[in-house]
């Protein structure tokens, strides 16, 4: 079946949901960033791409694959930017969608198919029985790129960061600027975390692959600190979460998606509260959000996955991680219930789900 299929976003974010669905139906991905062409390139090297440049207006490359698209695919709502396109218009949701709210939610029912992540995602959407979409479960696209756990994938990641295989790797995944924990806990961790752990330092990619002079800054201290310290590593996003989620000992995050998405591996987690992001942060956003009281408390429970420290000053990490690997165990069946919700299937058959989907609902229907 011919069909023009693209695939747009602004945000790097959306980038690997979009390139699993490509290597199934393949097309082209539209970007007006490049911050975000250019994080594309370098971990998609195969996925066909265009850019949007406003200065070229109508005669830019990009703006020509969405004109005469069949099937335009996202991953965030984009109803301005979208509409003024005769294509068939499907959503992926980027990230893991912790919370979905009627107004969330209206923000997407422009689409002609939203595909959505497991259980959790259909359980809110349920609320709202005003609200008619056409939707279809269809997984987390991210989990088709996760590598299998060996022993020579493990080598080759470490290595290829300078770290030793041997060691036990934290992996830290804060949440985006102005909101999570990086001011606070980055250079701590590479002060005070035990000398026999690696330790992986991850950005949110609204950080790195956009960095502000601050930011800037702050990476640079960052890596004074790791230069005098053997065996740490500062990601700017050229590591796939996915292979960095693989051979991870512990996650120590803000309780966000990436957290989440670890637990594909059953990876044990450390959470770190703050003043401007914590289970009461979230459940006022939640509350504010009007989101369904027994989906709130269903997220909050993210937290009872692994021990949770809240911090308004500098932390100290020399016992605190030892501690949470040793003490994972006590937290597994929560984990693994809360994947279920999550999730649904552990499985890398996402994008192929996506994509008859999308054939059938959209392009078969014309």
């Amino acid at each position: 079946m011919g069909s023009n299929t693209v695939y747009f976003s602004k945000m790097f974010q959306a980038v690997p949901h979009l390139a699993q669905v490509a290597r199934e139906l393949p097309g082209t991905f539209v970007t007006t960033r490049r911050s975000t062409l250019k994080a594309a390139h370098r971990l998609y090297p195969d996925l066909d791409t265009a850019f949007q440049s406003k200065f070229l207006g109508p005669f830019s490359a990009g703006k020509r694959r969405l004109r005469h698209a069949d099937v335009i695919v996202t991953g965030s709502p984009y109803r301005s930017l979208l509409e003024p396109y005769r294509a068939k218009k499907a959503t992926v949701f980027h990230g893991t969608y912790m919370m979905l709210s009627r107004d969330a939610l209206l923000k997407n029912a422009h689409f002609d198919l939203l595909c959505t992540i497991g259980p959790r995602m259909q359980d809110m959407i349920s609320r709202f029985t005003d609200v008619s979409l056409n939707t279809v479960q269809t997984g987390f696209l991210p989990f088709c790129e996760y590598p299998e756990q060996t022993a020579s994938h493990r080598r080759t990641v470490l290595e290829g960061m300078g770290l030793d295989p041997q060691r036990q790797t934290i992996l830290y995944t804060p949440s985006r600027r102005g909101a999570g924990s990086w001011n606070l806990a980055a250079e701590q961790l590479v002060r005070t975390a035990p000398a026999h752990f690696n330790l992986v330092l991850r950005p949110h990619p609204s950080q790195s692959l956009t960095a502000r002079r601050k930011d800037r800054e702050s990476f640079a201290r960052v890596q004074k600190l790791i230069a005098a310290r053997s065996g740490a590593f500062l990601d700017l996003g050229t590591r796939s979460l996915a292979d960095l989620a693989a051979v991870a000992d512990l996650m120590v995050s803000d309780a966000n998606s990436p957290s989440e998405e670890s637990m594909f591996y059953d990876v044990p987690q450390m959470f770190l509260e703050t003043p401007t992001y914590s289970r009461d942060m979230l459940r006022q956003l939640g509350i504010r959000e009007a989101m369904h009281e027994h989906d709130l408390e269903r997220l909050l429970t993210l937290y009872d996955c692994g021990p949770s420290s809240y911090i308004s000053t500098p932390p100290d990490f020399r016992e605190s991680l030892d501690r949470a690997i040793a003490d994972a165990p006590s937290y597994a069946n929560q984990r693994e219930s809360y994947f279920a919700w999550v999730f649904g299937q552990r499985d890398r058959h996402a994008n192929k789900r996506v994509a008859q989907a999308i054939k059938h609902h959209l392009l078969q229907r014309g």
